[in-house]
């Protein structure tokens, strides 16, 4: 193989690798500190605002806010809404939650939540 085709390959691969290291899922672990309801569906219609911030762990998220996507879009409206009421539950009761974050679906920059568990 020539020099130059060895160096595309390694270029090529590099990218691909970094491309798929870049985006993905993450575990956050904090407190809901704010909740949000935006009746015109900008920002997915529904937003929780964490202790911690999912941009520590996803670059590509933004700021310490998560969409639930409560207008239906990367899931159904109850999930949505039954993942928004463990955020209210979360807030109102002072307790910890893990949430899951997907940097591959946003709305507005805010990076969707799969999944919330209020703990213990």
């Amino acid at each position: 193989m020539s020099n130059k085709l060895v160096l595309s390959s390694l270029i090529l691969s590099t990218a691909l690798i970094a491309s798929t290291t870049l985006a993905g899922t993450a575990v956050i672990n904090g407190k809901v500190t704010r909740t949000l309801i935006h009746n015109d569906g900008g920002f997915g219609g529904c937003m929780a605002q964490l202790s911690v911030d999912p941009q520590a762990a996803l670059p590509a998220c933004g700021g310490r806010w998560v969409t639930f996507s409560c207008t239906g879009d990367f899931t159904d409206q109850v999930s949505a809404y039954r993942s928004m009421d463990q955020a209210q539950l979360a807030l109102a009761t002072d307790k910890n939650v893990m949430v899951i974050i997907d940097d591959t679906r946003r709305h507005n920059g805010f990076c969707f939540a799969t999944r919330i568990d209020v703990m213990r």
